[in-house]
């Protein structure tokens, strides 16, 4: 996704996720179990962007989460920062920030901001359904 805009960038995460979408259905269908939420699906597509730059990321975990309180202020700054940086410069310039940074529980918890203030904007595109 380099050498793009950010809203472009925004734009392929959204197909990467309406792509995941269709596959996990498939799969959940042939082996009838539940479908996951589209905020869990939404987690696997980022987490899918964070390791085109990150080969070895993997989430710790893709349930709904709220920011996670337990980092000390310091470190919710930085990630707050590269949520700022994604929608600014894009999210291939924050993941790399992230990523640079050398630790791996900051950039899980930049995953699971990232995935949850993309959720809300997808919700407020109309291209999510808000689930209560």
């Amino acid at each position: 996704m380099e050498n793009i805009s950010p809203e472009q960038q925004l734009k392929q995460l959204e197909e990467d996720y309406n792509r995941k979408r269709v596959e996990i259905e498939k799969q959940a269908t042939e082996r009838n179990e539940v479908m996951p939420s589209e905020r869990e699906t939404l987690s696997h597509a980022v987490e899918e962007t964070i390791q085109r730059h990150a080969p070895n990321f993997q989430a710790s975990s893709h349930a709904a989460q709220s920011t996670d309180d337990s980092l000390p202020p310091e470190e919710q700054t930085k990630v707050q920062q590269w949520i700022t940086e994604a929608f600014t410069n894009g999210i291939d310039a924050a993941i790399k920030s992230a990523r640079d940074s050398g630790d791996m529980a900051l950039l899980d918890a930049f995953h699971k901001e990232l995935t949850g203030q993309l959720h809300e904007m997808l919700i407020q595109r109309d291209k999510l359904t808000e689930v209560q």
